[in-house]
C-alpha cells in the first residue's frame, strides 16, 4: 500500500503539469509515444506467457501500434492542431497496416491466425486508446481533466463502497473482489463529480484567477463551450441532458475496461502487465480504464463536433 501511494503521488506530480501546461505540450506527446511502446510491449509480454513471438514480428507489432497512434492522434502537432480534422490519413494507413500485418502470416513461419488476433488487440487497444488521449488533450485541458475525473472517481468510490457495503459479486469469474454495490456507487459519484466539472467549468476555473489562468485562459464556461454549438446556443440544463448521460455511460465503461484488463490477465495467468510502477504493476494496470474511456469520449465528441460544429464569428 505504501509503494502504491508513493508511486501515485510521484505520477501525479509529474503528469499534472505536463498535461495541463501548454509549454509542456511537446513533452506530453513524447511521453505518450513512450507510453505506447511500453504498453505494447507489456501486452506482447502477456501473450508470450503462452507462446513466444519471433523478434521481427514483435518489433513489427510495436511499430504498427505506433503507426496507428500517430495516424489517429495526429501527433506531433502544435497547440493549434485539431486531430478531429486530420484523420483523412486513416484511409491510407489502415489498408497498409492491414496488408503488412497479414503478410506476417507468410513472412514468419511461427506467426499464425491466432497471432494476427493478438496483434490486432495490441494495435487497437494501445494504439487507438493512446491516440484518443492525445486527441482529448488537443481539444483542451478540460477534456483530459474530465476523462481523469470519471475514471479516478469511479475507481475510488467503487473501492470505498465495495469494501464497506459490497455483498453481491459483480463478476466473480473475473474479479472476485468487485461488487454491484461498489460499481453502482462508483458510477453515481463519478457522474455527479465529472458532470459538475463539465457544466460548471468556467465558474470553478474563472479567468483572472491563478487556476483560471492556468487551465482556462480562453474563458470557456462549460465543457462544450467554444467546441460545439451545443455549448454556445443552449442553456446549462440542456447541456446537462447531454453531459450527464455521456458521463454515466463513461463511468460504466471505465469499470468494463478494468474488467477487460482483469480478464486478459486471468486468461494468461499473470498478476500484472508489468513492474514499471511499484505498487501498481505496469502502465496498463494503471491506465486500463483510461484507455477504454478515452476511446469512447473521443468517439462521442467527434460525433458532436461533426453534427453540431462551433459557431464561427
Amino acid at each position: 500500500m505504501k509503494d502504491r501511494l508513493v508511486t501515485g503521488i510521484i505520477l501525479a506530480a509529474i503528469l499534472i503539469p505536463i498535461v495541463s501546461i501548454e509549454i509542456f505540450l511537446e513533452m506530453f506527446q513524447v511521453l505518450m509515444t513512450l507510453f505506447v511502446v511500453i504498453a505494447a510491449f507489456e501486452m506482447i509480454r502477456m501473450f508470450e506467457s503462452k507462446k513466444k513471438f519471433q523478434k521481427f514480428p514483435k518489433v513489427g507489432i510495436i511499430l504498427l501500434t505506433l503507426g496507428t497512434f500517430f495516424s489517429v492522434g495526429g501527433v506531433l502537432g502544435n497547440v493549434d492542431h485539431n486531430p478531429l480534422q486530420a484523420n483523412g490519413v486513416l484511409s491510407i494507413t489502415i489498408p497498409i497496416f492491414t496488408i503488412i500485418l497479414l503478410s506476417f502470416l507468410v513472412l514468419f513461419r511461427d506467426f499464425n491466425g491466432e497471432d494476427v488476433g493478438k496483434a490486432l488487440t495490441v494495435i487497437n487497444y494501445v494504439g487507438l486508446g493512446a491516440a484518443s488521449i492525445v486527441i482529448l488533450r488537443f481539444l483542451g485541458v478540460r477534456f483530459i481533466v474530465y476523462l481523469l475525473l470519471i475514471t479516478s472517481a469511479t475507481d475510488i468510490f467503487a473501492y470505498i463502497f465495495g469494501m464497506k457495503y459490497g455483498k453481491r459479486k459483480l463478476a466473480p469469474h473475473i474479479s472476485p473482489k468487485k461488487s454491484w454495490e461498489g460499481a453502482i456507487a462508483g458510477t453515481i459519484f463519478a457522474t455527479v463529480i465529472a458532470s459538475s466539472f463539465a457544466l460548471f467549468y468556467g465558474s470553478v476555473f474563472y479567468p483572472g484567477t491563478w487556476l483560471g489562468n492556468l487551465l482556462n485562459l480562453s474563458g470557456e464556461q462549460t465543457l462544450l463551450d467554444n467546441f460545439s454549438s451545443l455549448g454556445e446556443r443552449n442553456p446549462l440544463w440542456v447541456q446537462g441532458l447531454i453531459i450527464v448521460p455521456v458521463t454515466f455511460i463513461a463511468s460504466i465503461l471505465a469499470q468494463i475496461g478494468d474488467l477487460v484488463a482483469s480478464r486478459l490477465k486471468r486468461t494468461y495467468n499473470i498478476k500484472d502487465f508489468g513492474t514499471i510502477l511499484p505498487g501498481h504493476g505496469g502502465l496498463l494496470d494503471r491506465f486500463d480504464s483510461v484507455l477504454f474511456v478515452a476511446m469512447y469520449l473521443t468517439a462521442v465528441f467527434l460525433l458532436i463536433y461533426r453534427l453540431f460544429p462551433a459557431i464561427i464569428v
